[in-house]
């Protein structure tokens, strides 16, 4: 049994990435993977990004905040007034954001992993483009076909992370305008796909009295014949600190930040 603590969109929140953490180790996962999108728009940086070296995850995504903020440092690219403010914020708490962009701009946008067995399709979206929201809760199966094109069609599994959901859903690649009328069940194509949530910023609300407290990751265990299990984890942490960094550290759009929290 291979046990795989998979985790992504830590958004500048250390408190969460530490309840994370924590779990994962109690858990004793043999590895970690992490899906992209380390900083901004929370308040947390450089300890941030010394606890994620910490973790070593042997697979790391470029997400699009990465790209936000190698675009910013760089004064390239075209980023709303807005993200150019939080970036800088960024750049301004890390120690040395020159290194830190050259590390992340390494990172691929994909990365197909096989574990006993099991093809694993790795991504913050798309695995040629780390934005947009053609892959949220409310997409058709046409676009979450584009998770197993051309070198990935041979995957079983697409595990992707950005729209802040753990998800979990199956597409027939063979039947992707969703008419089964007549079908040939014989000819089905089934494929599982996967998203992590977010360690940092949630969006999912499982009901409506649950409050926006938790880190979210996804534990995947793969075992020895290829048969797998996973879980998504939603683990509780004491939100107030990082509210009081965001005024002490006097982040940019604060009041919007701590609203995503409540909404």
């Amino acid at each position: 049994m291979t046990k795989i603590a998979i985790f992504s969109d830590i958004h500048g929140n250390l408190s969460a990435l530490n309840a994370f953490y924590e779990d994962a180790k109690k858990e004793n996962v043999d590895d970690y993977w992490f899906l992209g999108d380390t900083f901004g728009p929370g308040p947390d940086v450089q300890e941030v990004w010394n606890k994620l070296l910490r973790i070593n995850p042997s697979v790391r995504i470029r997400g699009n905040w990465e790209d936000f903020l190698i675009n910013a440092f760089l004064k390239k690219g075209d980023l709303s007034d807005s993200i150019k403010t939080i970036e800088n914020y960024v750049i301004d708490r890390l120690d040395n954001p020159a290194d830190v962009c050259k590390v992340v701009e390494e990172w691929p946008l994909h990365f197909e992993k096989e574990v006993d067995g099991v093809r694993i399709g790795l991504s913050h979206n798309l695995p040629d483009d780390n934005q947009g929201d053609s892959l949220s809760v409310r997409a058709e199966s046409i676009n979450l076909n584009k998770l197993f094109e051309k070198k990935r069609q041979n995957l079983d599994i697409a595990i992707f992370a950005h729209i802040h959901h753990p998800t979990m859903r199956y597409i027939d690649l063979n039947c992707l305008n969703n008419n089964t009328v007549n079908y040939d069940y014989n000819k089905a194509d089934e494929r599982l796909i996967l998203n992590v949530g977010s360690i940092g910023l949630p969006f999912d609300k499982p009901t409506h009295l649950y409050k926006e407290k938790r880190a979210e990751y996804l534990l995947l265990e793969v075992g020895n014949q290829g048969d797998i299990n996973p879980q998504f984890k939603r683990i509780n942490y004491d939100i107030s600190c990082e509210f009081e960094n965001a005024l002490s550290f006097k982040l940019p759009f604060r009041k919007q930040y701590l609203h995503l929290f409540k909404i």
